[in-house]
């Protein structure tokens, strides 16, 4: 508790020492913006107005002829193209060798936070609306019939619901990390896994801190799985799921050291869009659109084809419970890809292998 205390502290000081460095001019994205993103090779940074409210979007491309991708991010409320600078040596993403890729901060998250913002205004069908605006503004900019959809983890929420709604504007819809099922199922779903690869890797820390967070009864393979504490589950287990390498990639262990400073070293964000990304998280944490689950509208057929990508090692959104939910789904075209060396960011830890498997499917 002491050093969970410590990195709250530490955290906090950090965004004030930003605030006050911001006092020295750094300024906030702004409607009508259009400049070279810091740090980012061939990508412009951009603010546009979208149904009466800021949008900002990094629109990353090698070449203006080729397809345009809508890339959704997941969290909710955590944009990820500041990936694509500080991990370009660990995990070069070369999507845009490809795609002309728009990475959307959706309303209150990023670029796009605004302090006058309510929890209550961002919901399903108002990113939905945004959605559909921001990849009609990318059809006419780039002389597009339709474009290419990508959601992850928490983004797909909204990717699959785009997919079940939405014909016009996207020709498919490629889901990482797919959402499907509540905390219960998600822990029922992790359990044994965990427990194996902790076993396996004689991790008995892991193994003991995993066995703290459920109780387990019945028989082996019939077990039933009952979440001592839901009220916590979702952070407790995000510790197990980093000590077994099968959290937001195979290799982070500590999200305050791998995601939260890392991103603080972007360049890509200004000082003042760094403390609003964070104040953006806590704000998307409480929105009507963090309570929506795809389980709601599994039964709803996708109008456009769909194709989900998992790591083998993603119990973030655990591999299984994505499967199922491809099972379900009715779809003109479905097809379900795992990588095997990857956890809930294949796009990232196998990148070359993910892109193959899109051009499949590129016209």
């Amino acid at each position: 508790m002491k050093t969970r205390k410590n990195h709250s502290t530490i955290i906090i000081s950090i965004l004030i020492f930003l605030g006050v460095m911001n006092m020295t001019g750094c300024a906030t994205l702004k409607i009508g913006t259009d400049e070279k993103a810091k740090g980012l090779e061939n990508t412009r940074k951009l603010g546009v107005e979208i149904n009466g409210a800021l949008n900002g979007i990094f629109i990353t491309s090698t070449n203006e002829d080729n397809p345009v991708l809508l890339f959704i991010s997941g969290g909710p409320g955590v944009p990820e193209v500041w990936l694509n600078e500080v991990y370009d040596r660990q995990y070069p993403n070369k999507l845009a060798e490809h795609f002309t890729v728009c990475y959307w901060d959706y309303i209150g998250e990023g670029l796009s936070y605004n302090k006058n913002i309510k929890a209550e205004e961002i919901t399903l069908e108002r990113l939905s609306e945004d959605a559909r605006a921001i990849a009609n503004y990318l059809k006419e900019k780039y002389n597009k019939e339709k474009i290419y959809l990508m959601a992850h983890s928490s983004g797909s929420n909204l990717g699959l619901h785009l997919a079940q709604t939405d014909s016009d504007d996207f020709y498919c819809y490629f889901g990482m990390g797919q959402v499907y099922g509540d905390d219960e199922a998600r822990m029922c779903a992790a359990y044994n896994f965990l427990k194996e690869e902790f076993e396996k890797a004689g991790n008995m820390k892991g193994l003991k801190k995993l066995n703290k967070l459920v109780s387990v009864s019945g028989d082996s393979g019939n077990e039933k799985i009952t979440i001592k504490k839901p009220e916590t589950i979702g952070r407790d287990l995000e510790q197990v799921l980093l000590m077994a390498g099968c959290a937001t990639t195979r290799e982070m262990r500590s999200d305050a050291k791998d995601i939260f400073f890392k991103q603080l070293s972007a360049k890509c964000y200004t000082n003042q869009e760094k403390i609003n990304y964070w104040k953006g998280k806590k704000l998307l944490s409480k929105s009507a659109y963090r309570k929506y689950n795809t389980e709601q509208d599994a039964d709803k057929p996708a109008l456009i084809p769909v194709y989900f990508f998992s790591g083998y090692y993603d119990y973030t959104t655990p591999i299984t419970l994505s499967k199922e939910l491809l099972e379900k789904l009715e779809a003109p075209e479905k097809k379900f890809y795992t990588f095997y060396n990857s956890a809930h960011s294949p796009l990232w830890e196998e990148n070359e292998l993910v892109i193959e498997a899109m051009l499949e499917h590129v016209r």
